[in-house]
């Protein structure tokens, strides 16, 4: 059994969990799931997995594999739904490659950029990484909405979680996008944002879009 493979059951197994069902035969019967017993005699064998009771249980090995992968995933339909704005019906098969090729660090760093988030978008945990055990306060100072900065910080564009196309457009066309320098000017009546070198007009409900981390 090639190791993606392995991790897909792992991943069927955390879920099966999740919902409450560890007794093989429930696991076997589930309508629309495809699992032999001979993948699941492969994994017990392999150390992955034991059966107790009738139960199916993860040993450390499993559970180290399984937590990654879901963790992946989540992490992913979070980034593509909050970040790039994508409609959750159309993430699952991307998150599904996804969550092989990720590695910790750089699951940790979207992490981070999301705010730790508890669950995925489709309300399922998301299980906590090293990142997530630090603070959130300290988090929340590092990466916040520019509605929030005051007046004359200096910052740099993180990212924009519009899922509106025709604002993520107009921002772009404006210079505003991730990497970019910007600061607010003014809030009232309308708010100024420098960007660069050039003075912008923008909406104060588009400022809570963009999100942004000081420099000095």
């Amino acid at each position: 059994m090639d190791k993606r493979n392995i991790e897909e059951l792992l991943e069927f197994f955390w879920m099966q969990r999740e919902d409450g069902k560890t007794q093989l035969d429930k696991i076997l019967d589930s309508k629309g799931e495809k699992v032999k017993t001979s993948e699941i005699d492969y994994l017990v064998k392999a150390g992955f997995l034991k059966i107790e009771e009738s139960c199916i249980y993860f040993l450390t090995k499993g559970e180290t594999i399984a937590r990654r992968i879901i963790r992946g995933h989540r992490l992913a339909e979070r980034l593509f739904t909050d970040v790039l704005g994508l409609d959750i019906r159309t993430i699952e098969s991307n998150a599904c490659k996804f969550e092989h090729i990720v590695h910790d660090e750089v699951a940790e760093a979207i992490c981070t950029l999301l705010g730790h988030p508890k669950e995925c978008p489709h309300g399922r945990p998301i299980p906590q990484g090293e990142c997530c055990l630090k603070t959130t306060k300290e988090i929340a100072r590092i990466i916040l909405p520019l509605s929030e900065m005051p007046f004359g910080q200096r910052c740099k564009v993180v990212y924009i979680t519009t899922g509106h196309l025709h604002r993520l457009n107009r921002l772009s066309s404006l210079g505003v996008m991730p990497g970019v320098v910007v600061s607010l000017r003014q809030r009232f009546p309308t708010p100024i944002l420098d960007v660069e070198h050039t003075q912008i007009a923008i909406e104060e409900e588009i400022l809570k879009d963009i999100y942004v981390r000081r420099i000095n």
